[in-house]
């Protein structure tokens, strides 16, 4: 019995080893028989494959490239030695050298097994005629053959020996070199920051960073004229950054430019297609300088995702002639066209009182921008604005290049230079804001969260000339808020005395605030300060701030009253100072109303700003971390 079980070891051991055999040599042949049907100096044989995503090719549409195809089986011991090989090749030369990996007669399912047992990333197809293999050679395998832009066979290799990386490399590079259709390869990796924005749980909302579209325009960097433009649509999320910002990497591969030198630019999720018959950079700059944003705002990034753009000066002059036929990564820095704002409050209601008295509560409950920008610089223009001086011409690179917190440049919105003082008519400037302050209406406010809670509104950028702000130029927040008086001041005219009323059912549609004290008439702040105001005469907000009163309507169920926050520079000898709070592009702003020190205003008017515009907002005290 055990010499029958040594004896079937024995044989079992020669059968495998006649199949290793087997599938590395292939049928046997006589002596002398030739082994190869296809040599150095040949044309390649037309043939069609089809790839593991289901698409065909034939040899054809190799037509001037430079490739590999190599015959494998995945149980010769040599074939798997050679594919690690080949991996490599196609490690470095991707998008560069199409590697055709074709099994000599097996099934996909059996290969797609061996390849992820292997970590195989390299693509293998399936022949259409089974008997391609033979139309090569007629035994051995593997089969590796180097063919050259004319489809003519540069290199042949079998399996003794098999080819090796260096071999391989060194017969690529110098049919690269040579090739008279000879392109270098980009590789572009993109990568899209949000500055000043850390991880928070849930700050980082739906589709704020994605991309779905890229479009990369290039043009010659020394005659400024268009070269090409590549639409990019499908992308791989490569990673997430770690430091604790919003870093998130996209890449795409195989993108063919010959070589040169470059000014690139590059617009994400942009889906106006007018401006294909761009035929300079300066029509594009030209063109793309000033777009119109529909509302200025918006609560959510779309489902397609923000438009972004790189910065103009950070790709220009490109230069791939080093890199010629090898991969250049080419890293974007991507920016949204707007920035990001949280608004909230301290608390829900917030106490108003003189000298440990209360007289009122107040309640914050909606809020509205104003006077936003109705164009902006898709590319954003920077400007030395040293001594608020005319605007200098905007000349590629001076006008789009790095802003530095260190000098005096600043980022400039399209309008900068119109919104000075005595430059426009304030009614002009309707047409260039989205809503404009000077018709400012009740419509369309959002609504005030909670506290503890963040609105988030996405925003474009807003500047104007620091002397000029006071006038209405600038961007700002208007509140409104629901006023709680503890006591009203009714007129008794059986009496002819004044007295305090706590039930809100027997007060006035308007009341007046004066000296801490809220009253139902005129007639009574008369009688209790021996003012004589004309009881019947309709002052505006502005004559009656003028005599110490303030002015609340009850609109809705609730005495309404107004703030208007200002988004200033901060004042500085001649120079532009930084703004106090800034919408500027990118950017990430936490914006809460931290205390309410008095009563607002009953309207809004166009001119509420006063020349002391760094207080021209103390009754609301504002916070803004960046």
């Amino acid at each position: 019995m055990k010499r029958h079980w040594k004896a079937y070891c024995v044989s079992l051991f020669l059968s495998c080893f006649v199949v290793i055999l087997a599938s590395c040599q292939g049928d046997s042949e006589e002596a002398g028989t030739p082994t190869t049907a296809i040599n150095v100096g040949d044309l390649i044989p037309d043939f069609t494959l089809a790839g593991s995503n289901g698409n065909s090719f034939s040899s054809s549409s190799l037509k001037g490239q430079v490739y590999i195809l190599n015959f494998f089986d995945t149980g010769c011991p040599d074939c798997r030695q050679e594919l690690q090989v080949l991996q490599q090749i196609f490690d470095k030369y991707e998008g560069m050298v199409p590697l055709l990996n074709v099994p000599r007669s097996q099934t996909k399912e059996e290969i797609q097994s061996y390849w992820d047992q292997a970590n195989l990333t390299l693509p293998y197809y399936i022949p259409n005629d089974k008997n391609l293999y033979y139309k090569f050679a007629s035994r051995t395998i593997p089969r590796t053959y180097v063919v050259d832009s004319d489809g003519i066979v540069h290199a042949a290799f079998a399996d003794s020996p098999v080819a090796d990386y260096d071999t391989l490399d060194g017969l690529l590079e110098q049919l690269l070199e040579n090739a008279p259709d000879n392109k270098g390869t980009v590789r572009l990796s993109m990568k899209l920051r949000v500055p000043g924005a850390p991880f928070k749980a849930g700050s980082l909302l739906n589709n704020e960073s994605v991309i779905t579209k890229l479009d990369i325009w290039f043009f010659e960097s020394d005659t400024k004229a268009f070269y090409s433009k590549a639409e990019i649509e499908n992308f791989q999320r490569a990673e997430i950054s770690t430091d604790g910002y919003y870093d998130i990497t996209y890449s795409f591969y195989d993108l063919k430019i010959p070589v040169g030198v470059y000014d690139i630019f590059t617009i994400a999720n942009y889906y106006d297609h007018s401006i294909d018959s761009i035929k300079t950079e300066e029509e594009l700059l030209n063109w793309k300088d000033c777009q119109t944003y529909k509302v200025g705002m918006g609560a959510n990034i779309p489902d397609e995702g923000a438009v972004m753009t790189n910065r103009a000066t950070s790709l220009l002059g490109i230069d791939l002639v080093p890199y010629k036929n090898h991969y250049y990564e080419l890293k974007v820095e991507l920016e949204r066209v707007m920035a990001k704002l949280q608004i909230g409050v301290k608390t829900n209601s917030f106490v108003l009182r003189h000298e440990a008295e209360q007289y009122a509560t107040i309640n914050i409950t909606n809020y509205k921008l104003v006077n936003l920008n109705a164009c902006y610089y898709l590319f954003q223009h920077v400007d030395n604005l040293p001594e608020f001086k005319e605007r200098t011409s905007f000349v590629m690179p001076d006008n789009f290049r790095e802003y530095t917190d260190a000098g005096q440049e600043y980022v400039v919105d399209p309008l900068f230079y119109e919104k000075r003082p005595n430059s426009v008519d304030m009614a002009s400037c309707a047409k260039r804001y989205v809503s404009w302050y000077g018709d400012f209406n009740t419509d369309n406010f959002a609504s005030m969260p909670s506290a503890g809670y963040f609105g988030n509104v996405y925003i474009l950028e807003n500047t104007s000339f620091r002397s000029s702000q006071k006038n209405g130029y600038s961007p700002g927040i208007v509140f409104k808020a629901a006023v709680s008086p503890v006591s009203v001041n009714i007129y008794d005219s059986r009496t002819d005395n004044v007295t305090g009323e706590t039930r809100p059912g027997f007060w006035p549609d308007v009341i007046y605030l004066y000296n801490f004290k809220f009253y139902g008439s005129l007639k009574a702040i008369n009688l209790d300060s021996g003012m004589t105001l004309n009881e019947v005469d309709n002052y505006t907000d502005a004559d009656l701030m003028a005599k110490g009163i303030k002015r609340c309507v009850f609109n809705m169920g609730v005495y309404e009253t107004y703030y208007t926050y200002w988004i200033q520079h901060r004042q500085k000898e001649s120079e532009m100072g930084p703004m106090k709070y800034g919408i500027i592009r990118n950017n990430h702003y936490v914006l809460s109303v931290d205390d309410v020190t008095g009563l607002g205003y009953s309207v809004i008017t166009p001119d509420v700003m006063r020349d002391n515009y760094p207080n021209s907002f103390t009754d609301v005290k504002v916070s803004v971390t960046p």
